[in-house]
């Protein structure tokens, strides 16, 4: 747990130091390639973190998903609880501020959406390995959603390429996605 921790702070520290240059450049790279995958192409639901501060930025690809016609659902943190579900959005103005200063569907906006095989996942991190598991922030609440209402809906981890490293110690709990995409490669 203790090697978790370090790895989150180290990662963090590395991604705060980033220029908004450099921000900006590689999240466009990212959400194209998303945009441009049949994985994205064939989703009809697109569950997708809501970014924040220096993470890769998720508003243009909501943004594109929205004007396609796609579900879009974005997460909603029941801290008390332990717990997180997907609410559908139908504009960005449904947001507002929660948990941890995230933007999440207010309460007179929420519509839980569930996960199918025609759902791709979008998923942040602080870290991920080349077997495709991840380090959040420490809260559980990906690892607990997906292990219990994934179903056979896809996974993509989306990550700055220094985020990727070889291997990241495990827990029993930790599960891994199916993709992840950085700027420069599919892994």
């Amino acid at each position: 747990m203790e090697d978790k921790k370090l790895l989150r702070r180290s990662f963090l520290v590395r991604r705060n130091s980033m220029s908004p240059e450099e921000i900006q450049c590689y999240s466009h790279q990212i959400c194209n390639k998303i945009i441009e995958s049949p994985r994205y192409k064939k989703a009809k639901k697109i569950f997708v973190f809501v970014s924040t501060g220096t993470e890769i930025n998720t508003i243009p690809l909501i943004l594109h998903g929205l004007a396609l016609g796609k579900i879009i659902a974005v997460p909603k943190v029941f801290p008390k609880e332990k717990k997180m579900i997907f609410s559908r959005i139908k504009n960005l103005g449904e947001l507002k501020k929660g948990h941890f200063g995230i933007l999440e569907p207010s309460i007179q906006w929420m519509r839980e959406e569930n996960s199918d095989i025609q759902t791709l996942f979008i998923i942040p991190g602080l870290v991920f390995d080349l077997q495709k598991y991840r380090i959040g922030y420490g809260g559980g609440y990906y690892d607990t959603y997906l292990e219990t209402k994934r179903h056979s809906a896809m996974t993509i981890g989306v990550a700055y390429d220094f985020q990727v490293i070889p291997k990241l110690p495990r827990e029993p709990h930790d599960v891994a996605l199916d993709w992840i995409i950085t700027e420069k490669r599919w892994i």
